[in-house]
């Protein structure tokens, strides 16, 4: 990934996407230069709605399009997936962890503070897909379900997508107990790649590596998938983290001009 700046927002970009002429896409970050202002997302995350408002403008403006073109699900860490079109009304954006469609001038956005941000584009068919993957997300698989919609949908197969996994929690500082060490295991066997065992019936995770299995297992080679290798707990200074105590979001976002 390289760090980039536009309109004073800092912002990250998956280099395997900046080739794609057919696509614009951006990584938020907390930051807001030369202000003390957190670029958060999240109506949740403040009581300052106008703020979050103002922030989600700041953020269309950088697709140059109007903010109805902006597309944030409601996220529940669950694995329903919504395609989009320029007809798809606020109200269908609830309890919904992925986005996808084929429209252009469409941005699809999803928020993260933690939970693995996953981009995807479909540079044969003109589609694109945006993936909010918590633990919750990855056990349930929804990157494999959001990959058969598309192949469904538009006709998406492995060798033709692009995936960005995006900045998130990495092994190193993902402690999680006997609940997830099970749900991990029915979803993905004795891969022992996955867990790191450690006393009292707990593991550290790696979600990276789990959707990475997940892309591969619908066919995208290696090359065209790109992890950003960027932690949230350890780059803190960059990404919101709610493990590290911070309510605000950032966002993985991806349009197809």
């Amino acid at each position: 990934m390289k760090k980039i700046k536009e309109q004073g927002i800092d912002l990250w970009q998956f280099d395997n996407f900046s080739h794609e002429l057919a696509v614009k896409h951006f990584i938020t970050t907390r930051s807001i230069a030369s202000t003390e202002k957190e670029f958060t997302l999240s109506y949740s995350s403040s009581p300052d709605k106008e703020e979050i408002r103002n922030n989600r403008a700041v953020l269309a403006s950088l697709f140059q399009i109007p903010e109805g073109r902006l597309y944030f699900p409601i996220q529940v860490h669950q694995t329903r997936v919504l395609k989009v079109t320029s007809q798809t009304q606020s109200d269908a954006l609830g309890e919904t962890d992925a986005l996808i469609t084929n429209e252009k001038n469409i941005c699809l956005a999803v928020m993260s503070a933690d939970c693995v941000p996953i981009l995807l584009y479909d540079k044969k068919n003109r589609a694109i897909g945006a993936v909010h993957s918590g633990w919750r997300g990855t056990t349930g698989k929804i990157l494999e379900k959001t990959l058969t919609e598309m192949n469904r949908l538009f006709g998406t197969t492995g060798e033709n997508v692009i995936a960005g996994i995006g900045p998130s929690v990495c092994q190193d500082s993902y402690e999680v107990g006997s609940e997830v060490i099970e749900e991990v295991s029915r979803a993905f066997g004795k891969d022992t790649r996955l867990m790191i065992a450690k006393p009292n019936n707990k593991a550290n995770l790696d979600l990276w590596l789990a959707n990475k299995i997940q892309l591969n297992a619908f066919g995208v080679p290696d090359h065209q998938i790109e992890v950003s290798n960027l932690c949230t707990v350890k780059n803190n200074n960059y990404f919101f983290s709610a493990r590290k105590g911070d309510s605000g979001r950032f966002a993985a976002t991806i349009m197809l001009t």
